[in-house]
Order: C-alpha cells, then sequence, then structure tokens
C-alpha cells in the first residue's frame, strides 16, 4: 500500500495541473471542431498546415479508430480554425489516407509541461490522444488519496464534490467535509440529510 499511495499522492500532487490543463485543452480543440463553420480563412489555414508538414516530411497528426489508424479530424480542425466538412474534403481531394496509415504521427497539445519527475519533466509533450487515460488515471489516485487518508468508505468518496472540503479555519488543521446522502448509496434506514468527516487531512 506504502508505494501505490506515495505514487498516487505524486500523481495529485506533481503532475495533476499538466494533466487537467492538456483535459481543458483537449476539450476546447475538440468543442471547437464540433460547432466552427467553414470559412475561406479556416480553409486557408488548413492547406497551409498540411502543405506544411508533407513539405517538411512531418507526420499527419493521427489517432486509432476502431482500430485502425486514422486521421485526428478533430484535433486538426480545432488547431487550424477550419470545419470537419472542409478537413473531410482535404481528407479526399489530397489522398491523405495512405500517408496517415504508412507514417501516423502525435497530437502535441499547447500545453507546458511543469511536472516534474527525480528534478525533470515527467514528458516532453501530452498528446490529444491520450489525455482521456491521463484524466482517469488521476481521478484513480484521487479516490486512492481520499479513501486512504479520510477513512471514509466508497459511496462517501464518490459523493464528494467540488468545496465539500474547505481549508480549515483558524488555523487549527480540521477539515470538515460534508457529503450529500442523496449522492450515497446506502439503505435509506441508515440515511441522515448529511454526513460530517472531521480529518486532518488537506487533500480531499
Amino acid at each position: 500500500m506504502g508505494p501505490l499511495l506515495v505514487w498516487a499522492l505524486r500523481l495529485v500532487d506533481d503532475l495533476a495541473d499538466d494533466i487537467i490543463a492538456a483535459h481543458e485543452e483537449t476539450v476546447r480543440l475538440t468543442q471547437a471542431a464540433l460547432t466552427q463553420p467553414s470559412t475561406p480563412e479556416g480553409r486557408e489555414s488548413l492547406r497551409t498546415y498540411l502543405t506544411e508538414h508533407l513539405m517538411a516530411r512531418r507526420p499527419l497528426p493521427s489517432t486509432r479508430q476502431n482500430g485502425k489508424t486514422a486521421l485526428a479530424r478533430q484535433y486538426i480542425a480545432g488547431v487550424t480554425g477550419a470545419s470537419l466538412k472542409q478537413v473531410a474534403l482535404a481528407y479526399r481531394d489530397r489522398g491523405l489516407g495512405a500517408l496517415v496509415t504508412a507514417d501516423p504521427g502525435p497530437c502535441p497539445l499547447d500545453v507546458a509541461v511543469t511536472g516534474q519527475i527525480a528534478g525533470r519533466p515527467w514528458r516532453s509533450r501530452i498528446d490529444y490522444t491520450e489525455t482521456s487515460e491521463l484524466l482517469r488515471h488521476l481521478i484513480t489516485a484521487v479516490f486512492i488519496v481520499c479513501a486512504y487518508l479520510t477513512g471514509a468508505r466508497t459511496q462517501e468518496v464518490l459523493a464528494m464534490r467540488s468545496g465539500c472540503c474547505p481549508d480549515p479555519e483558524g488555523g487549527q488543521g480540521r477539515h470538515v467535509m460534508r457529503i450529500q446522502l442523496e449522492d450515497v448509496d446506502t439503505p435509506s434506514t441508515t440515511r441522515t440529510s448529511w454526513t460530517t468527516i472531521s480529518t486532518t487531512s488537506r487533500i480531499c
């Protein structure tokens, strides 16, 4: 349990900011790709982006779909400002399918990596395609830390919401963690309106 808790704490304390920032950037790019219209500016930006990659022989951003390598259309649309339709047309007209399959490339996010392990950055970049997995790892680490250091039951930890454990008042080092019981899967006979858990932990 010791090594597991140590690494869970390291993930929360040292790497969480990078993972959350990468997740937010991924969401932003995806939403932009799904909502932005086709414009001449977007088409020109996309043309320049693809031409630069092809001229420099850089691999095109790729992802995995149904077990196969595919062009990362949402990522490219979000980065260039083009619409998904414009990306699809460029994919067809330029014959990008074979290029992506033969030489798949990364989808680097424009997010600074600040976390370190042993005094070195824990990675050089975070990829658009891996943020969901990294976020799941972070959520798992948070669950381990909260459950272990508070002694809370599984249902209580899962019912925690942002702000339920504010900084202690008066510097006493005592936290009061309030959990809404309608979010906790427990028998109705044991429910009360609120469950209050006191803990000296600063992590919740």
